[in-house]
């Protein structure tokens, strides 16, 4: 699978949650990171469309025949 933040391939034994994994380097950047550091805009670009998809799927889900969004 693909890191959800720096979209590198990666192994077993990485973060997985929501359909998303996030590598080990990312998991303990994120850890570390404060909000004034470069590349936290990034990472929450990367949760940001994620959670995205998942309300768009969930809202997919739930729409009967007919109904319009």
């Amino acid at each position: 699978m693909e890191c959800l933040i720096c979209r590198s391939v990666t192994e077993n034994g990485c973060l997985a949650f929501c359909g998303a994994v996030i590598c080990g380097e990312c998991e303990a950047r994120l850890m570390e990171q404060t909000v004034d550091e470069p590349g936290y805009d990034i990472q929450v670009q990367a949760f940001r469309l994620l959670w995205q998809r998942q309300f768009l799927a969930a809202r997919d889900r739930h729409l009967a025949d007919g109904d319009h969004v």
